[in-house]
């Protein structure tokens, strides 16, 4: 203190004493300019190394998924990420600036493959506009070479599980494992099969659009189809596959390949019957020449019933050529028109279940009236439509009435499935995500990274 006064008292002492505040306040300032721009530095490769491990995590993306599919998706959960994220942490933190590390968590939820808009988002995205364009034409498609083979029954197939690679069997497949079974995204949901609703849509006039490149591109998930999966007449790629009806399988769900096939035709024949029926009753010539003949077979009042039965027959024994020629990679129109039609009436009333439908009386009839009949029957000729529908489209209209989301699912069963059988038996898409989000606690400060693939 006696120091100080002398100081204070000469004029030299007080400059001293003044400088020597000035000195310590700028002391104290640059310290505390120091642990502020620690402080931001901190921050600053917290928030950068958040970011960059946040694209480390997502650059770990299933290369066969997406070199397959085109769909960038990576396997983990919360706990890899958050051991993932000490690593990254410790590395890149310990033993530097003091940094004080916290416990960091992660949160996939919002990001797993298994939800659904998740999973439209990742095809859309896999479908650039240019290239889902130039598929829908049907140019990536090609005939099989084996669709011959793929109709050969062998019964060894019904031991067959996801896990064989049996050539022999192929189109014969059934998946019994009861895992691969549990685990499917659609986890084996069935639909009902509307014929009524199928046709009605068909009989607008505007059906052949539907199913036009332009309408099929407005719908990700169709074009997605027509771009990765087969059919039974067409291949997309040269890529191995577990089943060979892959179209049938989005149609109809069945773990038997042969059983969807088989199920796709009763149905497209189903549907083909519906239509003619309607063609022939839209057809004036048909339908007089129809009543003529009934009168001639069964006069009187029964000639309604035999009408009946020759629309029935005809429009039946029509789609069951409808079906040879779509498997035959031809087309036939929804409607059909004069012309257009294989099978004659007198073929129809040729036909042995023709004949088991009607009466003894009526057969009797037209065996006596056989030449009349035949005279009266004679139709135009037969002239091959190049026009119309093929095989898989009409796979794609039953298709577009599948329900949504179960669509969307068998999507993913059967790339869920061919990647079990070509690269790993445990692939599961409730593993798999398409974005990631964790928190991390550094110096008591939280910092948040939310990223997914673009």
């Amino acid at each position: 203190m006696i120091l100080l006064r002398q100081l204070f008292k000469s004029k030299r002492g007080s400059t001293i004493v003044i400088i020597s505040y000035v000195f310590l306040a700028l002391i104290s300032m640059i310290i505390i300019a120091i642990g502020i721009a620690r402080s931001r530095t901190v921050q600053s490769w917290s928030e950068v190394s958040g970011k960059l491990w946040g694209k480390a995590i997502l650059s770990e993306y299933d290369k066969y998924l997406l070199h397959d599919y085109g769909i960038m998706a990576f396997q983990s959960n919360d706990i890899d990420v958050v051991k993932r994220l000490n690593v990254y942490s410790k590395y890149s933190f310990e033993d530097k600036l003091r940094v004080s590390l916290g416990t960091p968590s992660a949160n996939l939820d919002q990001y797993r493959m298994s939800d659904l808009n998740n999973f439209r988002k990742s095809i859309r995205d896999s479908l650039l506009y240019e290239s889902a364009k130039s598929v829908l034409d049907g140019s990536n498609r090609n005939v099989r070479s084996d669709v011959k083979n793929l109709n050969v029954s062998i019964d060894e197939s019904k031991n067959t599980t996801a896990e064989s690679k049996d050539k022999s069997v192929y189109g014969k497949r059934i998946i019994g494992n009861k895992y691969v079974i549990e685990t499917l995204p659609s986890r084996g949901e069935k639909n009902n099969f509307n014929i009524k609703r199928i046709s009605g849509m068909i009989s607008n006039n505007n059906a052949s659009d539907k199913l036009s490149s332009k309408a099929l591109g407005k719908i990700s998930e169709m074009a997605f189809i027509v771009n990765k999966f087969n059919s039974h007449l067409k291949t997309c790629s040269d890529k191995e596959t577990f089943f060979a009806n892959e179209y049938e399988y989005i149609v109809k769900g069945n773990l038997d390949d042969n059983k969807n096939f088989e199920s796709c035709k009763k149905s497209i024949f189903l549907i083909r019957n519906a239509l003619n029926l309607a063609a022939l009753s839209k057809d004036p010539e048909k339908m007089e020449l129809i009543a003529a003949v009934s009168e001639v077979i069964s006069p009187g009042p029964g000639a309604i019933v035999i009408q009946g039965i020759i629309m029935e027959s005809w429009a039946a024994l029509e789609a069951r050529e409808d079906v040879k020629a779509l498997l035959d990679n031809k087309r036939i129109p929804f409607i059909k028109k004069k012309g257009e039609w294989k099978v004659s009436l007198e073929s129809v009333l040729g036909d042995e279940k023709f004949s088991e439908k009607i009466d003894e009386e009526s057969r009797k009839i037209m065996n006596e009236n056989s030449e009349q009949l035949k005279e009266m029957s004679k139709t135009e000729s037969f002239v091959e439509n190049m026009s119309g529908q093929n095989y898989e489209e009409y796979l794609l209209l039953m298709m577009l009435t599948t329900p949504k989301d179960l669509r969307t699912r068998r999507i993913m069963d059967l790339i869920q499935i061919n990647m079990k059988y070509r690269y790993y038996d445990d692939f599961n898409f409730d593993e798999y995500n398409c974005g990631v989000r964790f928190n991390l606690k550094i110096n008591g400060k939280s910092y948040e990274v939310d990223d997914s693939y673009k």
